[in-house]
Formats: C-alpha cells, sequence, structure tokens
C-alpha cells in the first residue's frame, strides 16, 4: 500500500486561512527598488503562495535582473493567522537574515512589521521590516521598508505582480 500524505495541496486549506486565501497562487511582475547605499534598480518578482493542509501558508519569493535573468534575491517562509483581523510571517533568507513579522488583514490588505530579525555574523545588519501585500482587483502591490546599516526605516522595494495560475 502506497504511503500518502495526510493531506494533499490540491485539496482545500484550512478553514482558519480565509481571510489570506486570496494570496493563494503564483504572482509575477516586476517592480523598483531604491535604498541610501544603492542606486535604483529594476527586478522581476515572482511570489509563490500554497498550502499543505495546515493552519499556514507557504511563501515562497524570488527576484531577478530582468534584462540578464540573474537572479538577485529569493527568501522563503510561512504566514499564519494570528487570531482574528491578525497574521504572522516568518520569512528566512540565503542572506543569513531571519524575521518574524506580525500585522493585521484587512479584507485584502497586509500589513506586517517585524516583531524580531535575526542575522548571521556574516549579514547585513537590519533591525527592522515593514511588508505589505495589497490585492486590488487583479494586482498584487507587494512592498518592503527596512532599516539597516543604521538608516532609519526607509522605502526599499515596491512591486506590482499579477496571479499566473
Amino acid at each position: 500500500m502506497p504511503i500518502r500524505p495526510p493531506h494533499r495541496s490540491g485539496d482545500d486549506p484550512h478553514p482558519d486561512l480565509a481571510p489570506v486565501a486570496f494570496l493563494l497562487g503564483t504572482w509575477r511582475g516586476e517592480g523598483t527598488g531604491e535604498y541610501p547605499t544603492v542606486a535604483r534598480f529594476g527586478y522581476a518578482e515572482e511570489v509563490r503562495v500554497g498550502h499543505v493542509g495546515g493552519r499556514f501558508l507557504t511563501y515562497a519569493q524570488r527576484t531577478w535582473a530582468p534584462d540578464t535573468g540573474l537572479p538577485m534575491h529569493a527568501e522563503v517562509g510561512y504566514l499564519r493567522p494570528g487570531g482574528p483581523g491578525r497574521v504572522e510571517l516568518v520569512v528566512v533568507q540565503p542572506s543569513g537574515i531571519t524575521e518574524v513579522d506580525e500585522g493585521t488583514v484587512v479584507g485584502t490588505s497586509i500589513t506586517v512589521s517585524s516583531r524580531a530579525v535575526g542575522h548571521t555574523s556574516t549579514a547585513k545588519e537590519v533591525t527592522a521590516v515593514t511588508r505589505s501585500f495589497v490585492l486590488t482587483g487583479d494586482s498584487l502591490t507587494v512592498s518592503l521598508s527596512m532599516a539597516a546599516v543604521g538608516h532609519p526605516l526607509t522605502g526599499h522595494l515596491t512591486a506590482v505582480l499579477r496571479r499566473t495560475n
């Protein structure tokens, strides 16, 4: 008899995920970035949000240079309900940075701020992060601000994505 997982990703998500279920799917688009330490730049982005049956969504993001296709950044994590109108996001980056974010869900808008930011001894010093995911029509606007390397919380990335599936 084959061994099957107790829940398949094609099944309906856990009912507690209803407030954030609008994020499910694969989203692609382009954005711009800037920060006091770097020149303004463009990037392409893909965000994949899925589920495996538990009370969380899986989150995977990657960016690349639109002109060359070379990878720029990636991160993975989990989005969890945090109570009525609340949400939690845990993110790990290959650059050695981790985030524990908490915030709110209002309609099709999620805003989170870092409760804790960790980093390895070789990672860039990041002390605070805010993120937002706002669905308007069929466009998902994703933005990130950060406080890093001695700079206060400052806008860093904004992208407009469209669902591809």
